[in-house]
């Protein structure tokens, strides 16, 4: 005997509707479908990724999270599996939202695409939340503990960002908004407009200030509110940031930041040989080794060149001493002293936070406040590098050294040599430039220092996939380096 597919459609529902003993509800009913993989490991995260955003969604008590195993069962046994097919039983079933995505593997790692869709009023079938994340790991070769803080990690995301983009229509009658949420501030009211059949839209009614769900002025009876969830979708950010922080992070203590203010000197003035070979290239961090050589080398050279032309070599000879020569020689004891420092920490923080976005054990020294400002402080960029930020940390190192040199510049005495009177005389230093360097610069350490402790450590186990994604690109085996730029176009 052969059953049609429309009777097994409607059978399905029907089955699905006795699971489920469908009634009204005011919390949007949310379905997370099947997010599924193609391989052994890619099922193993996606399984993952699906229970967490279960229990993450659920947690926050603002949906009605239909029960995931028998939803799964539901969409397993229907005839086909695309995306309208899905769309079709989850509207029929009554859901307001449903979530499908794939886990796929790829060069670095997995691509994870997680999309959500909304049923019924305002979206009407609609996605109104995607997601796409690459993560550069193996999952296979993490512990069950690892892989599982990533899946975590993941999931949090991507219910973050559906909380963000989600609204809710709330029905407003006797100047009363109806439902199980209680809200107050400035919103939008709509009223209904049938179009045809039963398609509906919004229209703007203007703005209406509401308390404790009490419409201040009059309005329509069963006008709309939409309400969002970014409250929530900010509470689930911090909330996880500050968990992996715990998780990764060794407890910050005094001792931490008084060792590395007192191996500054030593790391600045061993930083040309060290960061290059123990740093970057031991690392595999071929990127911030190309960054370093295209952005802190220059400087290098003219920390050597200062050195070498230094004022004492050059009254050997009486020659005649610069302004720029003796602002070199300033501008290269800085760099000794100082100014390797952020290369330094961009290095070693790179290589201790690699390790905490993998949740591999707690790295040292990471994680306090003292060391942030004492780095933002002292040295170019040295702050963002310590949190991950590599394009602001050489924002402010650019920064800081030209308002270095300009002020040593503008301080430097010229010194010639009066063959006459057989010494030398020395000129003056251009004052007002001095002090304008010298404003410029704490102006520019005040901003820098307020930025680091603003922004949060690059600890996300993800990176976003932007739709052109150019950068260097680097491959070593065991005959040929190779360097070039890789271009990627994601659709």
């Amino acid at each position: 005997m052969t059953i049609p597919k429309k009777h097994t459609i409607a059978s399905i529902i029907v089955m699905y509707v006795v699971l489920f003993s469908f009634s009204v509800y005011a919390k949007p009913k949310a379905g997370f479908g099947i997010i599924r993989g193609y391989s052994s490991d890619e099922n193993y995260l996606a399984t993952l990724i699906r229970g967490h955003c279960v229990n993450i969604a659920t947690s926050l008590g603002i949906f009605d999270i239909i029960n995931p195993d028998n939803l799964l069962q539901q969409l397993q046994r229907l005839p086909c599996n695309e995306e309208q097919c899905i769309l079709q039983f989850a509207s029929q079933a009554d859901l307001q939202i449903i979530v499908m995505g794939t886990v796929e593997r790829s060069a670095q790692g997995y691509v994870v695409a997680i999309n959500a869709y909304g049923l019924g009023m305002p979206y009407y079938g609609k996605q109104f939340c995607n997601y796409n994340t690459k993560v550069a790991v193996n999952i296979l070769d993490r512990a069950d503990r690892e892989a599982s803080y990533i899946a975590e990690e993941i999931a949090s995301q991507f219910i973050a960002k559906l909380c963000e983009q989600y609204t809710v229509p709330l029905t407003v009658k006797n100047n009363t908004v109806a439902g199980d949420y209680i809200i107050s501030g400035t919103y939008t009211f709509y009223t209904l407009q049938t179009v045809y059949d039963n398609y509906t839209v919004l229209v703007p009614g203007g703005r209406v200030e509401v308390f404790n769900n009490t419409v201040a002025t009059t309005v329509p009876d069963d006008s709309i509110i939409l309400i969002n969830f970014k409250k929530e979708a900010d509470s689930i950010k911090n909330f996880y940031y500050g968990r992996k922080k715990e998780i990764v992070f060794k407890k910050s203590q005094v001792e931490d930041s008084c060792i590395l203010m007192a191996f500054t000197v030593p790391a600045s003035a061993s930083m040309p040989l060290v960061v290059p070979l123990f740093g970057y290239y031991t690392s595999e961090d071929y990127g911030g080794l190309l960054l370093w050589a295209g952005n802190v080398v220059p400087y290098i050279g003219l920390e050597i060149w200062g050195f070498v032309n230094r004022p004492s070599e050059l009254k050997k000879h009486h020659n005649d001493i610069s302004r720029n020569q003796m602002a070199s020689y300033y501008f290269a004891w800085y760099m000794l002293l100082a100014g390797g420092m952020p290369s330094f920490v961009d290095a070693f923080s790179h290589q201790y936070l690699q390790q905490a976005r993998l949740y591999q054990g707690q790295v040292p020294t990471m994680g306090s406040s003292t060391t942030e400002i004492y780095l933002a402080l002292i040295g170019a960029g040295s702050g963002m590098f310590y949190k991950g930020n590599r394009l602001w940390g050489y924002v402010y190192f650019h920064l800081t050294n030209i308002c270095v040199y300009g002020l040593l510049y503008n301080y430097a005495k010229p010194q010639s040599w009066d063959e006459q009177n057989k010494r030398y005389t020395t000129g003056a230093s251009h004052a007002k430039a001095m002090y304008a360097f010298a404003g410029l610069l704490s102006l520019i350490k005040i901003v820098e220092i307020v930025h680091t402790v603003s922004v949060p450590y690059a600890l996300s186990v993800t990176s976003e996939m932007s739709s052109i994604d150019v950068s260097p690109d680097f491959r070593i085996n065991p005959y040929e380096k190779v360097i070039g730029i890789s271009c990627a176009m994601h659709f």
